[in-house]
């Protein structure tokens, strides 16, 4: 396994990935940075004989995000400071970038109501880039399971965006 390749090839999807789970930039880019860091750490124990190593890394990153869901109510609930949001000026924004984030607001608000499973599939498939069948492999659900799964999602996520 050539490691840097993987990581090159990977760390946009795997990143967008791991955003499109938790919303926030900040404990995403955290989360993406571990799950790069156990993947160097472990590079040893990867089989090609289970499955690619695309899945391999997702499997870390689903952990990771699943972790950080673990403490996140644990922090959020022992936490001493407020949470508060950065926003910065709209002003010196063009049009049509304010209207692409509007939309990315509205999909992000969107894939929150999907339940878990439906939300991870979505996520693999379109922000991480894996077909159905490593989705199978990855989560231990049918290929086509897998494929009406993310269908149904994608169907409930139209309707909720009013047909985009």
């Amino acid at each position: 396994m050539n490691f840097e390749e993987i990581y090159n090839r990977l760390f946009k999807p795997v990143l967008a990935y791991v955003q499109s789970r938790v919303q926030n930039a900040a404990a995403a880019a955290d989360i993406a940075s571990r799950v790069w860091q156990k993947a160097f750490e472990h590079r040893h124990q990867y089989r090609p004989e289970k499955g690619l190593a695309d899945q391999w890394i997702f499997g870390i990153a689903r952990n990771e995000v699943n972790k950080y869901f673990g403490f996140w109510g644990i922090k959020r609930f022992l936490s001493l400071t407020p949470q508060e949001e950065i926003f910065s000026s709209k002003e010196d924004i063009p049009p049509e970038q304010l209207e692409r984030q509007e939309l990315n607001r509205r999909l992000l608000g969107a894939l929150q109501r999907l339940d878990s499973r439906e939300r991870d599939l979505v996520s693999l498939k379109f922000y991480g880039g894996l077909n159905n069948r490593q989705i199978a492999r990855l989560t231990g659900y049918s290929e086509s399971n897998v494929g009406t799964i993310i269908s149904r999602a994608v169907h409930k996520l139209r309707t909720l965006l009013g047909g985009l």
